[in-house]
């Protein structure tokens, strides 16, 4: 149990790392700006270890309830921006990514309340101090952010490449927000779902990658925005 809590700390770790390395990384940030970001998740991550025994968990319950709706709002912006920046770039030959990049680059509060949530539960099996757990999810954020994003920055990619990328996060996470209630729901019958259902979600995640995949080939010929 303890093993597979810590499993998935490490594995939203990861995610949140790789996402902020990906808007940090792709943007036009010096490495001065870089460092700052990857030291205000560090700081983040240490503020969360030390108020994680002083916050009701009633407030944390709260911030998890609203998170499909901190997911339709970051989604929005993500599509919103994502569309700007690639069209500022294609049409008028202008660097929007220092301006749009937190939304790719900032965390998502009901995330981050789920995952020091688990690194609760892993200090409370393990016996380890909130403080330490906290502060090696701080240096694991620091130091994948921060290498990530100078690797990404040698590439010297277009504008335009973090914007297709922040309208593809943007979708998907449109998608988690129209699938997890109708999962939840499933879950929570105590009837097995039909096997003709089960047959039918395999089709429909081959036909939302086969229009994912139209689309970037669309706009690998050169069709703008």
């Amino acid at each position: 149990m303890e093993l597979a809590i810590a499993f998935g700390v490490l594995i939203g770790v990861l995610i949140f790392a790789l996402k902020a390395s990906i808007g940090c990384g792709l943007a036009s940030l010096s490495r001065s700006e870089v460092l700052l970001v990857s030291s205000a998740y560090f700081l983040t991550a240490i503020a969360m270890g030390l108020a994680l025994d002083h916050i009701p968990v009633d407030m944390i319950s709260n911030l998890l309830k609203a998170g499909l709706a901190m997911h339709a709002i970051i989604a929005l912006a993500l599509i919103a921006l994502g569309i700007i920046t690639i069209r500022e770039w294609r049409c008028f030959c202008r660097d929007l990514s220092r301006r749009t990049f937190w939304a790719l680059s900032m965390p998502c509060p009901a995330c981050m309340a789920a995952t020091f949530l688990s690194c609760g539960a892993v200090a409370e099996i393990s016996g380890i101090s909130p403080l330490k757990i906290s502060l090696a999810v701080g240096m694991m954020l620091f130091i994948t952010i921060f290498v990530i994003s100078s690797l990404l920055r040698r590439y010297q990619l277009k504008p335009s490449v973090i914007g297709n990328i922040m309208l593809l996060i943007g979708g998907f996470y449109i998608l988690s927000i129209l699938l997890l209630p109708a999962y939840i729901n499933m879950k929570s019958l105590p009837l097995e779902i039909p096997s003709d259902v089960q047959a039918g979600v395999l089709p429909s995640y081959l036909i939302l990658l086969l229009l994912i995949s139209i689309g970037f080939i669309i706009r690998k010929k050169g069709v703008t925005v």
